[in-house]
């Protein structure tokens, strides 16, 4: 037998058998030591973290201003520079006192929107309590006004003053409702050849309102400019005989001698007595012998 072999074999397997236990000791000690620096790590991070929440919030924070409130919701701003009426006036903030705090899941949607009623009370009265039905956009209040059944019925709370003189002057526009002419928007100004015939080629509404109120449209009022055509449209018969009467009145405009509507002028108005005074006496009506004052009897 081999001795020396068997000698050599024994101290490897003795050698081997200790540098793995050596080796087993120090792979121990290598994870105690990361096991270690890994929770100390996590505590340092923690505390750091705690430490840079806190200093987030370590100021005084002040209100947001309306210039904020423009830059995340710029076309609110804008038509409220633009359309918003006295509503110029409020801050975003006098209105909106919670903002950014609606919640999907609950749903609060009208506990955080600003009331009206809290600025205007019911300013139309018990009777119209939902303001927005009419006034559908709070930011433009007048302008994005809609023309609903709800709005027709309260026109007289801020227009008291039509109702009157359509009664004092009755027509039948005390037939049509106001949405009926007044539809589209609120403070639509309706063109009067929507529903009317012109009195005469290419005339405007605006010609026509100098004669004739929208509301009141019989309580005709003349001008020194009135143009003959326009009598014409109800007055034809003597409209073509002042057009085709030899007589110095061919020249004379209607509302020379009418200047009020319905009104039959006293020939003596402008021509005085031209006769005797037997002769007046005889015939005190002047058409007894002039007999159409349109157009006049002359001299051959």
């Amino acid at each position: 037998m081999n001795y020396k072999k068997v000698l050599l074999g024994l101290g490897a397997v003795i050698l081997t058998g200790g540098l793995c236990s050596v080796n087993n000791v120090f792979s121990g000690q290598a994870l105690n030591f990361q096991n270690n620096s890994k929770v100390m790590y996590l505590a340092k991070a923690e505390k750091g973290s705690q430490e840079k929440v806190q200093s987030v919030y370590n100021f005084e924070a002040k209100p947001l201003n309306i210039e904020e409130c423009a830059r995340c919701h710029y076309s609110i701003f804008k038509l409220i520079k633009e359309q918003g009426g006295k509503h110029k006036k409020v801050k975003c903030t006098d209105c909106h006192t919670q903002f950014h705090v609606y919640n999907p899941v609950k749903k609060n949607w009208a506990e955080i929107m600003p009331k009206c009623t809290t600025c205007h009370g019911l300013i139309h009265g018990g009777n119209f309590t939902a303001c927005l039905s009419c006034h559908s956009d709070p930011h433009a209040p007048i302008t994005k006004l809609k023309v609903t059944p709800e709005l027709a019925k309260a026109c007289a709370q801020c227009h008291p003053n039509i109702p009157k003189e359509m009664k004092a002057f009755p027509s039948k526009h005390m037939q049509v409702a106001c949405a009926s002419c007044h539809h589209t928007k609120h403070g639509y100004i309706p063109d009067c050849l929507e529903c009317h015939k012109p009195h005469r080629e290419g005339q405007t509404t605006k010609q026509c309102l100098v004669c004739h109120p929208a509301h009141t449209p019989l309580n005709i009022k003349f001008t020194k400019q009135t143009p003959n055509e326009d009598c014409k449209a109800c007055h034809q018969t003597e409209y073509h005989k002042i057009a085709i009467t030899k007589s110095k009145h061919h020249n004379v405009a209607c509302v020379q001698c009418h200047t009020k509507h319905k009104e039959i002028p006293k020939c003596e108005r402008c021509h005085g007595k031209p006769h005797g005074a037997s002769l007046h006496a005889k015939f005190p009506n002047c058409l007894q012998c002039h007999i159409d004052v349109h157009n006049l009897p002359i001299k051959r």
